[in-house]
């Protein structure tokens, strides 16, 4: 008997356990047809609830209206499955049918829906009841079962035209907050926010966007995405993320992200009916923009410690030495890592303190940077190289890294451990040269007088100082001193001196890029084909002028190349080819591959243009400097 009771109860533990979890993953929503509506029109009202596995459903009741008039009440039921990434999805919708009883306010009072015995409670929804008048006036159709050809004779250019609205269709920004600090990471998604039956073509970006007075990093977003059903305002939309970026404002005051614009074609179906009878859709062009983002930055406060080089986020530091032991002259790694998110792009590097008798070159410095998530996290690699130029036993002080903690809105220190260094071996003197030569060398090193003559023979060979061959073991090093020297002074200036570095990368660089993109469009990859225009001919024009080119915007670029005497007829051409680059990138059709070769020709003599100018604009700087 006991042994029944306890199977009893493992079964109804189970039966519980599956009744939650079925709960948990149960989804109830309440949204409206429109939330404005005329006095003439009618309101239909959905309770839909949905999930992987939906268990019994108590049918729910209408709810409580204020202002509007229940037509039935029975509801009328709606099923529907979908399966998206091998995962199946059920839904179930109880609509109901309102006319309003006067203009004004009206309300749908929340309602409670049980399902698998646990309770959901619906929002709340608030309606606009406005005169009859103020509503667009709706085309009148044939329908086809009275007329079952008057479709087909109506004429093309009579036929109703799509109505969408900015209810119907929209794009939102959505930062993540809209007070920060200098240097503060911004997230923002745009979202499309769109209504059932609704179908877009040919989206392009209309404009440059550009966020000025920003660092922007571009997010990871999905190339297909999977619709997201989302109640806004009452009415429930279908919406998929267009874009998400993050912002790092580089100064303080209110500050402001210029919106999204994007230009495309949209149908959306009249009815299910005209849908039946019609041999094709018909797009009308609506243009989209988000609305702009505007933030309030405030300064970092006050009392930063001197070690403090910019550096704002959450970031933890990682130093080591490659080695505790070496000799006098041999190189020493000292690598010190930051990782974390925040800032990243833009942060210097963290402070270290060395002896004197170490000699310390710049830091080689590596970046990677992981835009999957919602913010940019990664790691950022600073190479210190030291060389001692003396022996003996030395300490170096801990490496210490400040940034500024948006969590605990502090500055936060973070420091390594000292390092211990043993450089072994002596330093050469001329003096200790002299004393190990000057004692002579030993009395059984020296060879006997040779005596006997009968082995001597007359050399015929020249002499030495007319041969050429001594003269070229006397210089051949003198050369390769020379040439040392001139190398390192290249290697010190390129370390140095960024613009000068970025000025000897600008070609190779940019014949790199081409060639990528040259790939790109073999494999017919149109939107990484433009981008690699754009790295190509954008980066090349950066490197060669030493500007940050991707936060520089269009007028800011144009100033620039008419400083440099650079013709207006090349400049309208690369303002082309990179509106050209970015419609391109944002197109879910590609060109036709004709326009892309001669996008990459362009491209190619954009850059020969530029380049004569920028050398001819140096030449000229030079002569005046020599005139002077």
């Amino acid at each position: 008997m006991g042994r029944y009771l306890a199977t009893i109860t493992v079964v109804c533990l189970a039966l519980g356990i599956s009744s939650r979890s079925h709960a948990q993953s149960v989804a109830v929503s309440a949204s409206v047809s429109e939330n404005t509506i005329g006095t003439e029109e009618r309101l239909t009202y959905t309770i839909e609830v949905q999930g992987t596995s939906l268990p019994s459903i108590t049918a729910p009741e209408p709810p409580q209206v204020t202002g509007l008039t229940l037509n039935s009440s029975f509801p009328s039921t709606s099923r529907n499955i979908s399966i998206i990434n091998g995962q199946m999805t059920q839904s179930i919708g109880y609509s109901w049918v309102y006319s309003p009883v006067r203009e004004g306010r009206a309300s749908i009072a929340a309602t409670n829906v049980i399902v698998a015995d646990e309770t959901f409670t619906t929002e709340p929804i608030q309606i606009s009841v406005v005169p009859q008048s103020q509503r667009p006036v709706r085309q009148r159709r044939p329908n086809p079962l009275t007329d079952p050809f008057g479709l087909l004779d109506q004429d093309p250019a009579d036929a109703p035209k799509p109505e969408i609205s900015d209810r119907d269709i929209y794009i939102d920004a959505r930062p993540n907050k809209r007070t920060v600090y200098q240097n503060e990471a911004v997230t923002i998604e745009y979202g499309l926010y769109f209504r059932s039956g609704i179908q877009l073509r040919q989206s392009r970006l209309a404009d440059s966007w550009d966020a000025e007075g920003f660092w922007r990093e571009d997010l990871d977003v999905e190339a297909r995405p999977v619709p997201q059903t989302i109640v806004r305002n009452g009415i429930r939309y279908n919406m998929i993320v267009l874009k998400r970026v993050v912002v790092f404002p580089t100064r303080t005051g209110e500050l402001q992200v210029d919106p999204l614009k994007i230009e495309s074609e949209a149908s959306v179906p009249v009815s299910s009916r005209e849908t039946f009878f019609s041999l094709r859709n018909r797009y009308v062009p609506v243009e989209l923009s988000s609305p702009a983002v505007k933030l309030n930055v405030r300064p970092l406060p006050d009392g930063a410690p001197d070690s403090f080089t910019g550096a704002v986020g959450d970031f933890e530091l990682d130093a080591f030495v490659d080695k505790t032991e070496l000799e006098v002259g041999e190189s020493l790694s000292l690598k010190a890592t930051v990782t974390g998110s925040g800032n990243i792009a833009t942060m210097e590097g963290p402070v270290i303190d060395t002896p004197g008798v170490f000699e310390r070159y710049d830091p080689q410095v590596d970046s990677r940077l992981n835009r999957s998530g919602s913010n940019v996290r990664g790691s950022k690699v600073f190479d210190f190289i030291l060389v001692p130029r003396s022996n003996g036993k030395f300490e170096i002080s801990p490496v210490e890294f400040t940034f500024f903690d948006t969590g605990s809105r502090s500055y936060r220190t973070l420091s390594s451990d000292p390092f211990s260094i043993t450089v072994s071996g002596n330093n050469v003197s001329l003096e200790s040269i002299a004393i190990a030569t000057g004692s002579g060398f030993p009395i059984d090193d020296i060879a006997p007088p040779l005596v006997d003559s009968d082995d001597w023979r007359t050399v015929r060979d020249g002499l030495l100082h007319r041969s050429i061959l001594p003269y070229i073991f006397l210089i051949f090093p003198l050369l390769i001193l020379t040439g040392t020297y001139f190398y390192q002074a290249h290697m010190d200036k390129i370390s140095g001196d960024l613009g000068y570095a970025r000025n000897r990368r600008a070609n190779p660089l940019a014949r790199k890029h081409l060639k990528e993109a040259n790939e790109m469009l073999a494999r017919g990859d149109g939107s990484g084909y433009y981008a690699a225009l754009e790295r190509a001919v954008l980066g090349f024009v950066g490197d060669r002028l030493n500007l940050g080119e991707k936060a520089l915007t269009r007028p800011e670029l144009g100033a620039a190349l008419k400083e440099r005497r650079v013709e207006q007829e090349t400049v309208d051409s690369l303002n082309r080819l990179l509106a050209e680059c970015d419609m391109a990138q944002f197109s879910p059709v590609s060109p036709e591959r004709r326009v892309m070769n001669d996008a990459l020709d362009r491209a190619t003599a954009l850059i020969d243009a530029l380049e004569g100018a920028f050398v001819s604009y140096e030449q000229a700087q030079d002569e005046a400097e020599v005139v002077e």
